[in-house]
């Protein structure tokens, strides 16, 4: 659930029939050898007949190895329908990756093993909080001391990507057994750390599934062509660590994946030491309805989302009415300011949307909203106020989505050509200055 790159969705559809099985026989993979191949794929052949339906660990399934059997990337024949297990222990450095996906999937990651091997896996020294109970939210963490916006938190590569199309064709058994094996998989050091996310979360004192951890956290990525609707290789990615943050409809820690598919936390807002730290788990910009739902379903609080933006003066009626509104009235003003055809934009109303951002404290939204203002006042022919929104996202995106990201560089560039710009040279056209 990336809305880095696309929006997170709390909805999934559940419960498709779909038939289990194992991989093909021999004869009929042949294209899997048992060696190897040139990609530096291992293939481990696993007898035809058996269907395993229990976890991974089960001392009974004695065709299933307790670890990979190669070094590397293993194809581990372990599937139900088009779904298999593919693990590389030696990932990361040694912290590992296992999947849960289609052959064509994994060959997407594969290829971006060097950039695993660079990555930083880390939290920023000195960590600056410290874990403490959240009331009406369960463990969570507090600052230590006062934090900047723009302060890193912490950089991790993923250690179990699942793909989203997982939870629509293959029944909940199905798909259990091969999440736990996969999750089995991990080095040691690395499956201690994410078994941590088993304990009860929130309020709730059931101990979760893997299931029920990916959706609890739904980092979503789209592996190939996410710019074009119609071609979806969209995963679920898990980063453990990223557990310590409880979640907020207006958090103060921004996060972004990166192309690497590294997750990045920063700080959005400024912090005072004793301050919860907060992330969201959820898009901010989906509706207050259903965002209390997702979290009440997925956040181990078993009641609706706690959160100001979502429970404003305690969750009084009145107050929740004066917040729908206000939230109303925002997003009435973005999709005009989105709409390069209007005609009823007007300096005061491209200020009444930054006023509405800024009592959302909608920070891990900031590069949006300025460019939509420098956008607008472009528009407008306020090359001056443009030029003052423009620097603005672009430092306001860098802490959102990495000082790397391609909207980083086009706010760059509009940023430093105003004039030059399709949204100054449209207004002109508009008025009939240039053809």
């Amino acid at each position: 659930m990336v809305w880095c790159t696309s929006p997170l969705r709390a909805a999934l559809v559940l419960g498709l029939l779909g038939s289990a099985a194992i991989a093909e026989s021999d004869a009929k993979t042949d294209k899997f050898p048992k060696g190897g191949s040139s990609d530096g794929l291992a293939y481990e052949q696993i007898q035809k007949k058996e269907v395993y339906t229990e976890n991974a660990t089960s001392t009974g399934h004695t065709n299933i190895p307790k670890v990979p059997p190669v070094d590397g990337w293993w194809y581990s024949k372990i599937c139900t329908g088009a779904y298999c297990v593919f693990t590389n222990r030696k990932l990361a450095n040694g912290r590992g990756l296992v999947m849960v996906t289609k052959m064509e999937e994994y060959q997407k990651i594969e290829r971006t093993e060097e950039h695993f091997n660079k990555a930083d896996n880390k939290y920023e020294e000195p960590i600056p909080w410290a874990e403490t109970e959240i009331v009406d939210k369960g463990p969570g963490i507090t600052a230590t001391k006062n934090l900047r916006r723009g302060k890193a938190l912490m950089s991790w590569t993923p250690v179990l990507a699942v793909s989203k199309d997982l939870f629509a064709d293959l029944r909940r058994k199905d798909r259990t057994r091969l999440l736990e094996i996969a999750v089995s998989y991990l080095p040691d050091a690395t499956r201690e750390r994410f078994d941590r996310q088993r304990r009860p979360q929130g309020l709730s004192k059931k101990e979760r599934t893997v299931e029920q951890i990916i959706l609890a956290a739904p980092f979503e990525f789209d592996l190939g062509y996410n710019w074009n609707p119609d071609v979806n290789s969209k995963h679920y990615l898990n980063y453990p660590e990223v557990d310590v943050f409880t979640h907020d409809c207006r958090p103060n820690v921004a996060w972004h994946i990166d192309g690497d598919l590294t997750f990045k936390a920063t700080v959005a807002r400024r912090i005072q030491a004793g301050d919860e730290l907060t992330i969201a788990y959820v898009d901010p910009f989906v509706p207050r309805e259903e965002r209390t739902e997702w979290v009440r379903k997925h956040r181990g609080l078993g009641k609706p989302c706690p959160c100001q933006a979502c429970s404003p003066g305690g969750g009084k009626e009145e107050e929740i009415k004066k917040a729908d509104e206000r939230w109303q009235e925002l997003l009435e003003i973005q999709g005009e300011l989105k709409n390069h055809e209007s005609k009823n934009i007007t300096p005061q109303k491209i200020q009444r949307f930054l006023d509405l951002v800024d009592q959302e404290k909608l920070n891990v939204k900031l590069a949006d909203a300025y460019e939509n203002a420098a956008l607008n006042y472009n528009y407008l022919g306020m090359d001056r106020l443009a030029k003052k929104y423009a620097d603005l996202a672009v430092q306001a995106a860098m802490v959102e989505e990495g000082t790397g990201a391609n909207n980083v560089i086009a706010l760059r560039i509009m940023a430093g050509d105003i004039k030059g710009h399709y949204s100054y040279q449209y207004t002109l056209k508009r008025q009939g200055k240039v053809k």
